[in-house]
C-alpha cells in the first residue's frame, strides 16, 4: 500500500497511520517495552472537552487550505506561537511547503464555534525535517514546526505552559510516577475537541544515535491528532513536554509504541521566537507558565 493511493494530497491526516508500517527494527530500545496494540479506529472513549474553557480553549485546530483541505492539531504556548507538527505543513502533491497565508489556527474550535483564529504570518520547521522524505523514519526526531500567527490571538484565549524534559533521572521519574493527558481533533470526531487523560510516557527512544531522542507514548491517538500536546496539569493549565508524531511505532525488539517530539529538542528555538514576538517576555530554554484569558468567556 503506497502513501499516496491512501492519503490525498496533504498525507497529513494519515502520517501516523503509515510511519508504523514503515519503521521496522529501526528505533532502538534497550531492554522490552510493553507491546502496544494497533492504533485504535476510533476514540469514542475519550472525553469531549468545553473547547471554550481554558486550557483547552489555547488548543485548535491546524487547518491547511490547499486544493484538498487536512488538519492537524496545534496548541498555544504564547501570544502568537503555536507548537504543531512539521509533517502537516508539507504539501505532497506539489513537493513544497504549504504557504503561511493557506495555514489557518483556530484555536477553541467545537462543532462550528471557535474561540479566536488567526493565519500564520510565518513558520519555523525543523531544520532536520525533510518533507520529501515523509515518513522516513529519520524525520520523526524532526517533526516539529513553530506557527508565528499574525494576531496575538493568545490573549485572548490564554495559552499553555511547557516544559523542556531532557533525558535523566528526574525524567525517568516523572514518567513514572505521572499521568499526562492528550487532547486533539481526531479525524473520527474531527469537530469537537476530545480529551485522553490517562496517557503514559513510557521513556526516550533513540532512532539513531547523532539524533535528537523521541518520546515513547500509550496514549489513544489516530489521524487528526498530529501535533496534540501531551501535557501535565499543573494548577488549571497544561504544561507541554511533547508533540504527538505518530502511531505503531515498532521498536527493534518487536513491540509497538506511539512517538513523539519532546519539546527540548527545539527549547532554544521556541525561546528566541517567544522573544521575538512578546517584547515583556522572559522566556527559558526549561519552558515557562502557561497564562489563562484575563477572563472567561461567557456562556450562551
Amino acid at each position: 500500500m503506497s502513501a499516496p493511493a491512501k492519503c490525498g494530497a496533504l498525507g497529513a491526516l494519515c502520517f501516523v497511520l503509515l510511519v508504523g508500517a514503515l519503521l521496522v527494527g529501526v528505533v532502538m530500545l534497550p531492554g522490552d517495552v510493553r507491546a502496544q496494540e494497533k492504533a485504535p479506529a476510533s476514540t469514542n472513549h475519550r472525553t469531549v472537552v468545553e473547547a471554550s474553557d481554558y486550557p483547552w480553549s489555547a488548543i485548535g485546530r491546524v487547518n491547511v487550505a490547499v486544493s484538498q483541505r487536512g488538519h492537524c492539531t496545534g496548541a498555544l504556548i504564547g501570544e502568537r506561537l503555536v507548537v504543531t507538527a512539521a509533517h502537516c505543513l508539507f504539501f505532497r502533491a506539489t513537493g513544497r511547503w504549504v504557504a503561511p497565508q493557506y495555514v489557518h489556527f483556530v484555536a477553541g474550535y467545537q462543532r462550528g464555534e471557535h474561540q479566536a483564529h488567526s493565519t500564520a504570518a510565518r513558520y519555523v520547521v525543523a531544520p532536520g525535517f525533510d518533507g520529501a522524505r515523509w515518513s522516513d523514519p529519520l524525520n520523526l526526531p524532526h517533526d516539529w514546526a513553530l506557527l508565528v500567527l499574525a494576531e496575538p490571538i493568545g490573549r485572548q484565549t490564554g495559552y499553555l505552559g511547557w516544559r523542556a524534559l531532557a533525558q535523566g533521572a528526574s525524567a525517568d521519574q516523572l514518567m513514572k510516577t505521572s499521568t499526562f493527558s492528550l487532547a486533539g481533533y481526531p479525524r473520527d470526531r474531527a469537530h469537537a475537541m476530545s480529551l485522553d487523560a490517562g496517557c503514559k510516557l513510557e521513556r526516550f527512544l533513540t532512532v539513531k544515535a547523532d539524533l535528537p531522542p523521541l518520546l515513547g507514548h500509550h496514549c489513544a491517538i489516530i489521524g487528526g491528532d498530529s501535533g496534540a500536546p501531551i501535557a501535565l496539569m499543573k494548577k488549571q493549565t497544561l504544561q507541554i513536554v511533547a508533540l504527538n508524531s505518530a502511531a505503531d511505532v515498532r521498536l527493534s525488539n518487536g513491540n509497538m509504541i506511539n512517538s513523539a517530539v519532546p519539546l527540548s529538542s527545539f527549547a532554544a528555538e521556541i525561546a528566541a521566537l517567544l522573544a521575538d514576538t512578546e517584547p515583556n517576555a522572559q522566556p527559558t530554554r526549561e519552558g515557562r507558565p502557561g497564562k489563562p484569558p484575563a477572563r472567561q468567556p461567557a456562556r450562551q
